[in-house]
């Protein structure tokens, strides 16, 4: 394939005419053997013309936090703040047994690179949701990577929100090639320890081929919100709370989970008329169309059953027991009870990351936070006290193994200890 193959779908989403693993595959051989040339000759066939600078200059993200208008900045530093918050506590602490001679050392990543999606929207949030948890693990080099076309630079809400944040350098690079550029560097784009962020499919397909040689967050796809609604739900925050993720992308899946058929009447008769008035509504009710979902249950046990077995990356109970249902959901990225805890707020201010595992892979993966830029390293100090007490016991089992080198190391110790 020549890279001329590749299309663009006029929508800020790249089409190609190979499957996605295959395009990603094909970019990725190129950026690891032509580095920068590569990159421009993708960027160009897909987008018409690369920047004459992969790097945004700090004088223009030090404009475009002077030039922002004064409460969307105070709003960026509280949700900034807020996220600090939350994953400060969520930061492991490095601990010794000074009895037994164990611990553990716990030592941020080198370097990260935020992915950060452009599309149709400046998404902000999503550089505070990750460079937030990079910067308080305590990550050095935290780059920011965001689409832009030709020699425009990325939205002034997403540079302000990068210096406000602590990112240490923003790049204006896209797709699987800033995915490619990040693993495996190029002369002007360094390579990284650790790639986060969501991304459309060929963003993903990017970040699967590229890991083991880097390591990626996750892998995400379009974002689902489930709702478990009882009588009690308002039907105009019920249907809110699916429309602010079916907003996102025609892809996005809304379901509720409803105690009753009323409430579903109710809810898509709410979902009608809020649609009116949205921008992006449209977008909105294709998402309803494509891949809605409604289901009736009898009781809150079946709607947490069908929950647990979803897994979805949001869910949301707006019940009268809400409270008394944390305990028995065991899989969701994120867990939104009470008519007041709507899941928009931690996509912006609450403090947990809003990159959170989507398609069913909430039963094993949890949302972005600062233990992901952190290394644990098991650290032993044995003295020779702790050691003669342990080490006939390891030595039998490193025969019971076949592994006589093993009990070797050991028994080499134990007899200079012990004068044999």
């Amino acid at each position: 394939m020549s890279v001329e193959s590749t299309l663009s779908d006029g929508n800020g989403l790249f089409a190609t005419k190979l499957p996605p693993n295959e395009f990603a595959l094909k970019v990725i051989e190129i950026i690891r053997s032509e580095g920068d040339q590569g990159l421009r000759r993708i960027i160009t066939a897909l987008d018409g013309s690369p920047p004459k600078s992969f790097e945004v200059p700090q004088s223009k993200i030090d404009s475009a936090f002077e030039n922002l208008d004064p409460k969307s900045v105070s709003a960026l530093e509280i949700a900034v703040e807020q996220v600090r918050t939350f994953q400060s506590r969520a930061l492991p602490k490095s601990w010794s047994d000074s009895k037994r001679n164990l611990g553990e050392r716990v030592t941020p990543l080198n370097s990260v690179a935020a992915y950060v999606p452009a599309g149709t929207a400046p998404l902000a949030s999503t550089v505070i949701m990750t460079v937030v948890p990079a910067q308080v693990a305590g990550v050095e080099e935290i780059i920011v990577v965001t689409p832009a076309t030709g020699n425009s630079t990325p939205h002034p809400a997403v540079l302000t929100a990068a210096k406000i944040a602590g990112a240490t350098r923003v790049f204006t690079i896209g797709g699987a090639q800033a995915i490619a550029a990040m693993a495996y560097g190029t002369e002007t784009v360094p390579a990284v320890d650790l790639i986060c962020g969501p991304g459309n499919v060929w963003v993903t397909a990017a970040k699967k081929l590229v890991y083991g040689d880097v390591g990626i967050d996750g892998l995400y796809g379009p974002t689902e919100t489930m709702v478990i609604a009882d009588d009690s739900a308002k039907p105009s925050f019920t249907a809110s709370d699916l429309i602010a993720q079916a907003e996102h992308d025609p892809l996005a899946m809304p379901i509720l989970v409803a105690l009753s058929e009323e409430i579903v009447i109710n809810t898509e008769t709410e979902i009608d008329r809020q649609l009116k008035y949205l921008p992006r509504g449209e977008i909105a009710r294709s998402a309803f169309t494509n891949r809605g979902v409604a289901v009736i249950v009898n009781n809150t046990a079946e709607a947490i059953d069908v929950a647990n077995s979803a897994a979805p990356e949001h869910l949301c109970i707006l019940t009268t027991d809400a409270d008394k249902l944390i305990d028995k959901v065991k899989n969701a990225g994120g867990l939104f009870v009470g008519e007041w805890s709507a899941e928009i707020m931690a996509d912006y201010i609450a403090g947990p990351s809003h990159v959170m595992p989507t398609g069913g892979t909430a039963r094993f993966s949890s949302a972005l936070s600062v233990r992901d830029f952190i290394r644990v390293t098991p650290v032993l100090t044995f003295n020779e006290a702790t050691f003669l007490e342990l080490s006939q016991h390891a030595e039998l089992l490193a025969k019971l193994e076949g592994l006589q080198g093993h009990a070797a190391a050991s028994e080499y110790r134990r007899q200079y200890i012990i004068g044999e």
